[in-house]
């Protein structure tokens, strides 16, 4: 009996490390989510920022009454400059790929929670068993000896 409550024992220890790693591992992943969507901010702050400066272009371009090549021109220069930071920052590509990990890390972290509650579950069944085996040792020593 006193085996069978060690090993229980030694059993619901390492649940518990499994489940301490994995609430780390959870955690790490979690932490890899907020990255991925703090640099999925930054990318749609960008995307933003050039947005705002074709419409700011295409409003001078509207209000124009007279060609002027000057001007023309210079719009022209912001336009392409605008075009070459957007073929330069990658952003379709850059959003695609951070999607992507965040979906990869929320199916890490549902699979980390999925696996935790398992070892809660066997945490639990095993202290239900320790509970249930008897606290001392009932062989009792022969009367007679012979």
């Amino acid at each position: 009996m006193m085996k069978q409550l060690q090993e229980a024992e030694k059993e619901l220890k390492r649940k518990q490390d499994d489940a301490d790693q994995d609430m780390m591992m959870a955690g790490m992943a979690s932490q890899a989510a907020q990255e991925a969507e703090d640099n999925a901010r930054k990318a749609k702050n960008s995307v933003n920022s050039l947005l705002a400066v074709i419409n700011d272009l295409l409003d001078q371009l509207g209000q124009l009454e007279t060609v002027d090549l000057n001007k023309l021109n210079e719009i022209e220069g912001t336009l392409n400059s605008a075009k070459d930071q957007m073929k330069d920052s990658d952003l379709d590509q850059k959003v695609a790929f951070l999607e992507r990990e965040a979906r990869k890390q929320d199916d890490a972290i549902q699979s980390y929670n999925r696996d935790i509650e398992e070892i809660l579950k066997d945490i639990s069944n095993l202290e239900d068993i320790r509970k249930t085996l008897p606290s001392g040792c009932f062989n009792t020593p022969s009367i007679e000896k012979p």
